[in-house]
């Protein structure tokens, strides 16, 4: 997670071919710098994928499609909307990409499949179940509610990248509008750090090792509480095998390396002693 919060969004997918940009809500030069600081051009990304319309998820996309000529991937109706504004209709995209939910498309190695997701922008908001050649990732930054779909899309996940918007209490006493917290707390706004909770509690499928929290807000969460929130939901459901990663609006998260995390297994499974990065 190169950044992830209200005030912009990027993550960054690396495999055997080139590196996958999911959004590019920060600044370009952030972004950028941001990547050379993990040890990756900017212009060794393949593409740049769109989870929905909303600035913090598109603010740099198309800047970051022409600087470097990558596709542009994103649903039928979330590109007419990129597409529609003042800014994009004088420096065009050079490429698209068409994502179509629940049909699976190949990216640089990679397999995304979208689903539609329960969330308040103009087009239609899409999480991925991403298979790698180490397991497979769900990735859902911006949901409202916890559907059956997505449920099950992520049951046999290895890896969660899943929202952890907001502390109810602290929203609830925060600064904003009625009307805005209405909407954050409703169904198609953010979810919640209890919210999550639930759903680790009941419903985190066995295969999941990690949990990547994303999308926290700087005014109504702190990473601490969120941490703590999703760690006790998992102690509660005896899931001591799952590794929790708190993402960050003002700097690069940590790395999850599946693939360290699968020859670890591999050699548990062979009766070694091993100690290995996850």
């Amino acid at each position: 997670m190169l950044g992830s919060g209200s005030a912009g969004n990027a993550t960054l997918l690396q495999g055997l071919e080139e590196p996958v940009l999911i959004d590019v809500g920060l600044s370009y030069r952030e972004v950028a710098r941001r990547l050379d600081s993990v040890g990756v051009p900017p212009d060794s990304v393949g593409a740049v994928i769109i989870t929905h319309a909303h600035g913090d998820h598109t603010r740099s996309a198309a800047l970051f499609s022409r600087r470097h000529n990558v596709p542009l991937y994103a649903t039928a109706a979330t590109k007419a909307l990129l597409e529609s504004t003042r800014v994009a209709k004088a420096a065009p995209v050079p490429s698209w990409g068409l994502l179509v939910c629940d049909a699976a498309s190949e990216i640089c190695g990679f397999r995304f499949t979208p689903f539609e997701v329960s969330h308040d922008a103009a087009a239609e908001t899409v999480a991925f179940v991403i298979d790698t050649p180490d397991g497979t990732v769900g990735f859902a930054t911006d949901v409202g509610t916890v559907t059956p779909v997505l449920r099950a899309r992520f049951r046999d996940c290895r890896l969660l990248v899943i929202e952890s918007n907001h502390a109810h209490d602290l929203l609830q006493v925060g600064p904003y509008a009625r009307s805005t917290k209405a909407r954050i707390s409703g169904s198609r706004g953010h979810l919640s750090n209890e919210s999550l909770a639930l759903f680790v509690r009941h419903d985190l499928g066995r295969s999941v090792r990690c949990l990547v929290l994303a999308h926290l807000s700087r005014v109504n969460n702190v990473p601490e509480i969120a941490e703590m929130t999703c760690r006790e939901a998992l102690a509660a459901s005896g899931r001591d095998d799952v590794r929790v990663v708190v993402s960050r609006q003002d700097r690069v998260a940590e790395t999850v390396d599946l693939g360290a995390w699968a020859l670890r297994q591999t050699h548990d499974a062979l009766g070694r002693q091993v100690a290995l990065p996850f």
